[in-house]
């Protein structure tokens, strides 16, 4: 080790203070970089494992393949492990009690494992005559079958007559009391096993799942098969996967409806894709990595203000040693690699600790967490700290080059400082009258102190400067964090915003007035929180183009008369709910007390297209402008208020931009009825929705109240669990940006009191000469207020505009796929504003507590902190 990196060693040791605060401030950097790193791969390979228990391991699916031409996929040599799917239809329940789900759905498969089936009991079926049955369905169908039982079905059609035609209905289809079942062929099975498929229990909307095995020896000519496969190395592919399946379906023939066609279609298994980091939506992944990068250049930002203001502020206090050595001939770079030298030593040091303490921290953190994650994603196996080799490589790297960029500017100030300089001190303090002129008007209007505070500032140009950049690097830090959050919110509401009910019962049936006495029993149950009624009515519109938003026009084409065809939604709600959406919605009660047939259009929500969400309006309308209402020739509906507001029954977004919502009371719908014929009355969908603490007490009062209407087909929707799950994601997301947020706030106040302390600490010897020509303990006080109170005016001034384009900047960055109107987090410009004088204040005030202690003598003679 050579003579100048020895003196480097001594110094730091014998500066304990500021060294010390240097090692915590990288630490926490070091700390900060793995927490964020880890966190990510935490969370996608939990997400992940949770698609792989939801849905399976595939990742691309080619649909309707004929049989001949399986084999050309599952023998290529990019495919590692395949399925093939066989439709075999629908089975009628005869022994079943539930009127919801009368029918099994049954599907074989070569490799139950590649799609998401799990065992629970028994063993998984091995040929065509082995069945295994979901778990949902032994619970709730109320048939006694087990494994080992031998059981005969019945395959055939469902059909239901409509206008004199029979229609064949599909899987998308629910259960109708009207229906018809055709019986084709029978089949009998060996029950050998209870499973789990959470992703296929939602295919067949009437029935539940059953899954055969299949023999690949056996497949049928022309018969369509799907083969759902998974890749050697999909990860590896990355997007190429998308290219790689699309060659392979272009080589096989697919059969549709019996009918052969050159190539198939692929589905794709997207949410493990897009958990791999995968996806052909470009924009959508953009989006997200522009995200990361935000985050991440708040922190590079923050360690390297915190990091750089401990090497910069102290170097007029070392420049005296660094002019000594250049006095007996150190170079410039001898100079300036002392201070590179005392980062790596800092680095080597404090690297390995945050490392460590970051990973240790992040680990705890998601421990506690894991039971509240399990529960909000539903998965079986805890959340998982996952360390990736090249994400510490990564945290290293960026640790380093962090250093290396605090620690520059410094170093080629230092190899710039001249002997003569240094043993004078005139580098930090070259100056002419000029330069520390002040206004009279301080004097003045301040006093002594303060013009004394400023001349300070001034003379002092680069603790002056450094301090009011520490200063407005942390003002903007902490509101790039806080709009960070204010926006992520915003994105994460309107993608995924909790649902508006736990659940429903919808009922429709051609005696309107006993789906009337049902709704009404409904609202009867004493088991729930809230209760909304609602009946629903389609309309066409048929609308000028003056009368719809350029938010529609650029989405619509117009039809061959020169109009939009567009669909309304004539929801009614129950007096008291209605009532109640008047209030929230801030509406005038007296518009609906005459009798005209008057409708609240909300004219405003939030369109999913893909992966984008957008706020969009839809008609131009004015209140009080007419629309027809085509159900009724000469029947019109008066728009009596135009709203933003949701209503209760809407949920988080809309997928149709040409579908329009018109809430209206339930008088003003049942006189809508009374203009229409029995037909009218025919086509109205009645619901109630509930939301509830005691979800089986509340099925428990609903069950016998549906089983009174046998000729009213009702069927229920239980987003209980999916609803609860939002809430909680909403909790956890709100916990993680709000924690950030305060991280980042404590950055900041860390980079503000070591900034402010460290330059107080080194002006000790100024202090005790002022104190030695007689300034006051009250006259320093007050000089150093005003010098905080320049500090603070002058960081604000910088940062302030500063962070506003920032946040600018980030709000284009997420409004690429979250469209919403750019807004300011006012109560966090408050916060940094105030924040900024009082950390400042606390921290002078600390440094002159302090200095009250110092000796005058001994702070005079004393050149180390």
């Amino acid at each position: 080790m050579n003579i100048v990196n020895q003196l480097t060693l001594r110094y730091m040791k014998k500066n304990k203070s500021r060294t010390l605060v240097t090692l915590i401030g990288v630490v926490i950097s070091v700390a900060m970089l793995t927490a964020v790193f880890s966190i990510s791969s935490s969370f996608m390979d939990m997400m992940q494992r949770n698609t792989i228990a939801y849905s399976g391991k595939w990742q691309a699916a080619f649909l309707d393949v004929a049989g001949e031409d399986v084999a050309v996929i599952t023998d290529t040599e990019a495919i590692e492990r395949y399925d093939i799917d066989q439709k075999l239809g629908y089975a009628r329940l005869s022994t079943s009690p539930n009127s919801v789900k009368p029918y099994l759905y049954i599907t074989g498969h070569s490799n139950h494992d590649v799609i998401g089936v799990s065992l629970v009991d028994g063993r998984l079926p091995q040929n065509e005559n082995e069945l295994a049955l979901s778990s949902q369905f032994l619970q709730t169908a109320g048939v006694s079958w087990k494994v080992g039982d031998v059981v005969t079905l019945d395959f055939g059609n469902r059909s239901l007559n409509i206008d004199g035609k029979s229609e064949t209905l599909g899987t998308d289809y629910v259960y109708q009391s009207k229906e018809v079942f055709t019986p084709t062929k029978t089949k009998t099975y060996t029950i050998t096993g209870i499973v789990q498929a959470p992703a296929k229990e939602q295919e067949a909307m009437a029935a539940y799942r059953a899954f055969s095995g299949l023999s690949e020896g056996d497949l049928e000519e022309g018969f369509p098969y799907t083969v759902s496969v998974e890749y050697k190395d999909f990860k590896g592919l990355g997007n190429n996967i998308y290219e790689t399946s699309n060659t392979i379906a272009s080589k096989v023939s697919g059969v549709k409806d019996q009918v052969k066609s050159n190539g198939v279609k692929v589905k794709y298994n997207r949410d493990l894709l897009l958990y791999s980091g995968i996806s052909n939506d470009s924009h959508f992944l953009n989006t997200m990595y522009l995200a990361v990068l935000s985050v991440g250049s708040i922190i590079l930002i923050g360690s390297v203000s915190l990091i750089y203001n401990a090497f910069a502020i102290s170097l007029s206090e070392r420049s005296r040693t660094l002019g000594m050595l250049s006095s007996i001939g150190a170079t410039k770079q001898q100079k300036r690699a002392s201070v590179f030298f005392e980062a790596a030593v800092i680095g080597v040091i404090a690297i390995p600790v945050g490392l460590f303490f970051g990973s240790i921290g992040i680990g705890v953190t998601l421990h506690l967490l894991s039971p509240f994650i399990q529960k909000m994603f539903v998965v079986s196996e805890p959340m998982r700290l996952v360390i990736e080799p090249f994400s510490m490589i990564a945290v290293i790297l960026f640790s380093i080059l962090t250093l290396f960029i605090s620690a520059w500017f410094p170093a080629v100030r230092a190899s710039g400082i001249t002997p003569i300089t240094a043993i004078r001190q005139t580098k930090d303090i070259e100056v002419k009258g000029k330069d520390v002129r002040t206004s009279k008007m301080t004097r003045k209007l301040f006093g002594f102190e303060a013009e004394l505070g400023l001349k300070n500032l001034k003379r002092n140009k680069h603790h002056y400067r450094s301090t009011v950049f520490s200063l407005a690097i942390s003002v903007i830090l902490y509101l790039a964090a806080s709009s960070f959050s204010l926006y992520m919110d915003k994105s994460y509401n309107m993608a995924q915003a909790p649902l508006p009910y736990d659940l429903s019962v919808s009922a429709r049936g051609a005696d309107l007035e006993r789906v009337r006495s049902l709704t009404n029993e409904l609202m009867s149950v004493q088991n729930a929180t809230t209760k909304v009624k609602t009946q629903l009515l389609f309309n066409d519109l048929f609308l000028n183009e003056n009368e719809v938003t350029t938010d529609i026009s650029s989405r619509h084409t117009l039809d061959p008369e020169g109009k939009y065809f567009m669909t309304a939604n004539i929801v009614s709600l129950d007096e008291a709910s209605f009532a109640a959406y008047l209030q929230s919605a801030g509406i005038d009660a007296k518009k609906w007390k005459g009798d005209e047939i008057s409708a609240i259009l909300v004219n405003r929500f939030t369109l999913k297209e893909q992966h984008h969400f957008t706020d969009i309006s839809q008609l131009t309308v004015q209140e009080g402008s007419e629309i027809p209402f085509t159900k009724v020739e000469g029947a019109k509906i008066r728009i009596a208020s135009i709203t933003d507001k949701r209503p209760p029954f809407m949920l988080r977004y809309q997928e149709d931009a040409f579908t329009v919502t018109l809430v209206v009371s339930e008088r003003v719908f049942n006189k809508l009825r009374e203009l229409g014929n029995d037909e009218l009355s025919e086509q109205i969908f009645s619901e109630v929705q509930f939301t509830t603490e005691q979800s089986a007490a509340l099925e428990n009062e609903i069950n016998p109240i549906m089983n009174k209407y046998p000729d009213v087909h009702v069927y229920t929707t239980n987003l209980i669990e999916e609803r609860q799950d939002a809430m909680n994601r909403a909790t956890v997301t709100s916990v993680f940006l709000y924690g950030f947020v305060v991280l980042i706030g404590l950055i900041c106040m860390a980079n503000i009191i070591n900034t402010i302390s460290t330059g107080m600490a080194l002006r000790k010897r100024e202090f005790a000469m002022l104190a030695s020509i007689g300034m006051t303990p009250k006259g320093m006080k007050k000089m150093l207020r005003f010098e905080g109170f320049f500090y603070g005016m002058k960081s604000l001034i910088y940062g302030l505009p500063i962070s506003l384009c920032v946040m600018f900047f980030i709000y284009k960055s997420l409004s690429r796929n979250f469209a919403f109107a750019f807004s300011l987090p006012w109560a966090d410009l408050f916060i940094a504003g105030i924040g900024v004088f009082f950390i400042v204040g606390t921290s002078i005030l600390y440094a002159t507590r302090k200095h009250k202690e110092q000796n005058i003598v001994e702070s005079l003679k004393n050149e180390n902190i």
